[in-house]
């Protein structure tokens, strides 16, 4: 005698339940934590170990928090004591239990727990049916002589004692069911005897029309085969129809689950155009006696359209009044060939027709096509000289840039190198007449004009990276970032740099390009973070489909992202020249020389907590 468990039930086969527990939760006065089943979720539960109420818990995952004892009177001694938030047990042995322990500061709260419903049946072997059965049929009797009622009234009236259940039901059923048992094998014994005899005559005599059936049967179902034609038997009262195996393979059914079918279930392959002809087809023939001779077109299962001949005859035989037998015939192929050949004529004088003004056609389109590839071939060469027209066009307009550029640079840098040499040498010649302001003055100039110096470097390096030539090759990142850093802590010395390199992958671009990309993220990063008590440089990559992505990133000054867009632009500056040196160019080379790459570069970061940049170039 068990409780029954979805765990349990996989192993044992039971009886239907003797009795029925209902689970309750058991709490501490004071403790008002718990006030629905939902509550139990999360808390601290104390059950006996491998009772129902682990089962109940662990199945339904309401805790990982769950103490389990040798005893429920151990369970409810540590709950007593503080241990735990509540004892889970069925209520009737709760209640029982603290009445023997005396616990007087634990009460069972008026919650009805429906998925810890206990069931108490008897449980077999899995797969034991006889005994089973006889346990079912014992349990059936105890009910029905009250002795269950009995037993239930002793077991919750006053002074129930749990442990005696088991044995006061071992002691009536078990007896009861071992006479039942006894009883039931004799008369079963003395039935089966009786119908065997009578059995194994009745088989003799029906094995020889068994052999005779099945012989008419066979040559039956070959004929059927052989020319796709079936049976059918429709009886006008019961209307019900009989139809044969040959019937069945025609329309691709299971003769044995439609064997016989109403009248209508054998009618619901016709097309619908046809089931109403078949209807007063059949009733005609009832009514005058009438032979069927009809074409009708049906379905052979979900969309395969068939043609079938159906024919019949009314039974003249008295004994069996309102009944037609007959036959169909596929002859979906016979009206097939029939069609095709009729068609077949048709279809050649038509084929010859098409193929003639095919070729007419194609004639008409050939003579079209050359005057066009002549047109073609005109338009070609026309575009072709405008090409090279154009062409020779840039060539001179981007010389005479080059000259431009040149003759800027010389004639701006010429001043620029005046302005700051007699500047240094009013400072080192006339520097003792020179107050501190006219010193200071002085240095401003100098820095000023190699700042200009600076920019027109940086202006035409610029214009060149939209003219010059793209030099593609393999590029090892992880070399060329381990150089720039190098030459980075060489100008930032005064500052320890936290730097950390993820695995660079490799890319395709030009060397000399990307180099410049990485300088002039590398010492943005070096530079806006070099104020930072603990300064920190990540570069990594990732690799998304045809394309890599690489990030530079820091923990400097960062930028407010309402001003993004200003990031990569000419001159644009986020930071005064007082808090970071520079002139706005270096960004607006990055991108232009990732977009020259077919990739893409774009920035997030906050004020005071760094920045990061990412851009993609081309994978291997």
């Amino acid at each position: 005698m068990v409780g029954k468990t979805p765990e349990r039930d996989s192993l044992f086969d039971f009886t239907f339940p003797y009795i029925t527990l209902h689970g309750a939760i058991f709490v501490r006065k004071n403790d008002h934590s718990i006030q629905s089943a939902d509550d139990l979720r999360g808390k601290h539960l104390v059950v006996m170990k491998g009772d129902n109420a682990e089962e109940f818990i662990r199945r339904n995952a309401l805790t990982n928090q769950i103490t389990t004892t040798n005893t429920f009177e151990e369970a409810f001694r540590l709950l007593s004591k503080g241990t735990g938030d509540a004892v889970i047990i069925q209520k009737v042995l709760g209640l029982e239990l603290l009445k023997s322990l005396k616990i007087r500061n634990i009460t069972a709260l008026d919650i009805l727990l429906d998925e810890f419903r206990q069931e108490f049946s008897f449980a077999v072997k899995k797969g034991n049916q006889p005994l089973l059965d006889q346990l079912n049929e014992g349990l059936a009797v105890v009910i029905a002589n009250n002795t269950y009622e009995q037993l239930h009234a002793k077991w919750f009236g006053p002074g129930i004692d749990m442990a005696d259940i088991s044995r006061r039901v071992i002691t009536i059923v078990v007896p009861v069911i071992f006479f039942l048992t006894f009883i039931s094998i004799i008369t079963l014994r003395r039935q089966v005897r009786r119908r065997t005899k009578n059995l194994r005559l009745e088989f003799e005599k029906h094995q020889v029309t068994l052999f005779q059936l099945r012989q008419q049967k066979v040559l039956l179902e070959r004929m059927e085969q052989m020319v796709l034609v079936g049976g059918w038997e429709y009886d006008g009262n019961s209307r019900q129809v009989t139809l044969s195996t040959g019937f069945c393979n025609i329309f691709g059914l299971n003769p044995v689950t439609l064997l016989p079918v109403h009248h209508l279930e054998s009618i619901r392959f016709v097309s619908p155009d046809d089931k109403s002809r078949v209807l007063q087809v059949f009733s005609r023939s009832l009514a005058k006696g009438i032979n069927i001779d009809a074409e009708i077109e049906v379905f052979r299962g979900v969309s395969e359209k068939r043609i079938i001949r159906i024919t019949g005859s009314p039974v003249t035989d008295k004994a069996i009044p309102h009944l037609i037998a007959g036959a169909v015939m596929d002859i979906t192929e016979q009206r097939r060939t029939e069609r095709e050949l009729m068609l077949l004529k048709d279809d050649l004088e038509e084929m010859v027709a098409d193929r003639t003004r095919q070729l007419e056609d194609k004639i008409h389109k050939l003579r079209e096509s050359e005057r066009a590839m002549l047109y073609m071939v005109e338009d070609l060469n026309n575009t072709t000289t405008e090409l090279r027209t154009e062409r020779q066009k840039l060539e001179i307009v981007n010389k005479e840039l080059e000259s431009f550029s040149y003759s800027v640079s010389h004639d701006l840098r010429a001043p620029l190198r005046g302005i700051h040499g007699f500047t240094d040498i009013l400072i080192q010649e006339y520097g003792d007449k020179l107050d501190d302001e006219g010193k200071r003055l002085g240095q401003i100039i100098k820095k000023n004009a190699l700042d200009m110096g600076k920019l027109i470097d940086d202006l035409l390096s610029f214009s060149r990276l939209g003219r010059q030539a793209l030099n593609q090759g393999l590029i090892d990142m992880d070399l060329m970032v381990q150089s720039v850093i190098q030459e980075l802590q060489n100008q930032y010395p005064a500052n320890n740099h936290k730097i950390h390199i993820g695995k660079l992958e490799p890319c395709i671009g030009d060397f000399s390009m990307i180099r410049v990309v990485m300088v002039n993220l590398l010492s943005n990063a070096f530079k806006f973070s070099s104020r930072k008590e603990n300064p920190r440089i990540e570069i990594m990559s990732e690799r998304q489909d045809h394309q890599i992505i690489y990030t530079v990133s820091d923990n400097g000054a960062g930028f407010d992202m309402k001003y993004k867009d200003k990031l990569f632009g000419v001159f644009q500056r986020l930071h005064t020249v007082r808090e970071f040196d520079g002139i706005g160019v270096g960004l607006a080379n990055v991108k232009r020389i990732i977009n020259r790459h077919g990739g893409e570069i774009d920035a997030e970061g906050t004020p005071g907590n760094g920045a990061r940049f990412w851009f993609s170039l081309p994978s291997i």
